[in-house]
């Protein structure tokens, strides 16, 4: 039988789905996975047929008749083109959650809820196929290989030991304020290497001399080869906490307009949240609900240092 996952999302919602693919590897299944260009690089590692999508109107034309021969397909996706193109592919077996738009699009429909991790979530979506996956299979996985680390290593002439910071997202809202990194960076008491895309460049030169900035300067292999050998990645709710976890490193996410109750809390390592009565603002929130920005600078330092320091490994 030919499956095929539908994910295309960001960065971090598609390493979340890569349990996806090992539960339906393990099982015998021929797998294909759709999802943004990247996939091709994050995806390294599986044997599974890639098919890259970015969105295009002429594009999911294409996409149709491009995925027209898989048996069933499981999207994670929740959006209007994703249930139109799907539909109009005609595979037979189509699974969506109950709260995709145009979901009546969807042969079978599983609850959407919140209060459980993204893996268990996606997870139901494979119920109808009447798979039923141990614990242990729902953790997402990547594949970065020694020769890779040993390039990135002299690349930027890394130390053998160091702990990776990800400030910055797509959404500020979802950023610690930058004078607690740089605090946090001063009294960590390891080496640190913050990471980032080229937009947060100028907002990276807040940091000391004493960190290795490398913001803007990895590709995405590279990314996932520094932080494979991190002890520690401390982000906001970023993509890097589920590369780290997928690769297994413990993270560290501390909350700010986000909330673990959405279901991306790391699942090595652990989170922090704001004590502030306006909070949590909505998954991906785009502008502060009460104007008060509070949420931003909440968490202390002094919480995050020894958070960090108890999940540091030796």
């Amino acid at each position: 039988m030919k499956v095929l996952i539908w994910q295309t999302a960001f960065l971090g919602d598609v390493v979340l789905a890569t349990s996806l693919l090992r539960i339906l590897e393990r099982r015998s299944y021929r797998v294909g996975f759709v999802g943004r260009p990247f996939i091709v690089e994050l995806l390294k590692g599986y044997n599974v047929e890639l098919i890259p999508f970015n969105k295009g109107f002429w594009e999911s034309f294409r996409m149709i008749s491009q995925i027209k021969h898989y048996d069933a397909v499981i999207s994670v996706h929740r959006s209007m083109r994703s249930a139109l193109i799907l539909y109009f592919s005609r595979i037979p077996f189509r699974v969506g959650f109950d709260r995709s738009e145009l979901s009546i699009l969807y042969t079978h429909k599983v609850p959407h809820r919140w209060g459980v991790h993204e893996v268990k979530r996606n997870a139901e979506l494979l119920k109808p196929l009447t798979i039923m996956p141990e614990e242990e299979e729902l953790y997402p996985k990547l594949f970065v290989d020694e020769m890779e680390v040993r390039k990135v290593k002299e690349k930027f002439n890394l130390p053998e030991d160091y702990v990776v910071f990800s400030p910055f997202s797509n959404f500020p809202l979802k950023e610690w304020h930058i004078d607690h990194w740089v605090e946090l960076s001063r009294a960590i008491g390891k080496k640190v290497l913050v990471v980032g895309t080229k937009k947060d460049t100028e907002k990276s030169k807040n940091f000391d001399d004493n960190v290795i900035n490398l913001v803007g300067k990895t590709s995405l292999r590279e990314f996932m080869a520094v932080l494979s050998k991190a002890k520690l990645v401390v982000s906001c709710d970023s993509s890097a906490v589920h590369i780290a976890n997928a690769l297994g490193v413990p993270a560290l996410t501390i909350y700010t307009a986000t909330s673990p109750i959405y279901g991306f809390y790391p699942l090595r390592g652990a989170y922090i949240t704001p004590q502030v009565e306006c909070s949590p603002c909505s998954p991906n929130p785009k502008k502060c609900k009460v104007g008060t920005y509070e949420c931003v600078k909440s968490v202390s330092v002094e919480k995050v240092l020894s958070l960090c320091q108890t999940l540091i490994t030796d």
